[in-house]
């Protein structure tokens, strides 16, 4: 009964030229099969059954699998709910993140106290001073562009 909102939510995500579509170069389609990565929205017990990276208390990415935690989807963190992020912005937040790690990128951190936080730190966790961002900075799609040659 969750998959609508979830499809719309990646739609937006996957969408948007502040993703990482990289100004709408790299299209994000869904498709039935042949894909490249699959997004499962996934009960947090079930959590740790993708592998040993994942746990019952936070998303992740593991291969072409990125999963991200029902409990989350439906509450965000602790962390984020503290600091007065909203849910809408957490969704976009943690579609971005795990889809970061597909895309080669590893755990970033904050530059500095009241700046943006880049969308591979982890965010849910703790944002170390800065403040939310759901989207990948401009130095993080810089690094994609120059990985995908374009």
């Amino acid at each position: 009964s969750y998959l609508g909102a979830l499809r719309s939510k990646l739609k937006e995500s996957y969408g948007s030229s502040r993703g990482w579509s990289v100004g709408n170069l790299v299209e994000y389609t869904e498709v039935t099969s042949g894909c490249n990565f699959t997004v499962w929205l996934t009960a947090a017990n079930l959590m740790p059954t993708f592998g040993a990276i994942c746990d019952s208390m936070w998303s992740c990415r593991v291969g072409a699998n990125v999963v991200i935690n029902f409990d989350r989807w439906q509450n965000a963190s602790p962390a984020w709910n503290a600091n007065g992020g909203t849910l809408d912005e957490y969704r976009h937040m943690v579609i971005n993140h795990e889809t970061g790690h597909w895309l080669g990128f590893g755990h970033d951190h904050c530059g500095g106290v009241g700046q943006p936080a880049p969308v591979m730190q982890q965010q849910s966790i703790d944002l170390q001073g800065c403040t939310f961002s759901a989207w990948p900075s401009a130095s993080e799609i810089a690094v994609l562009r120059r990985t995908l040659g374009i």
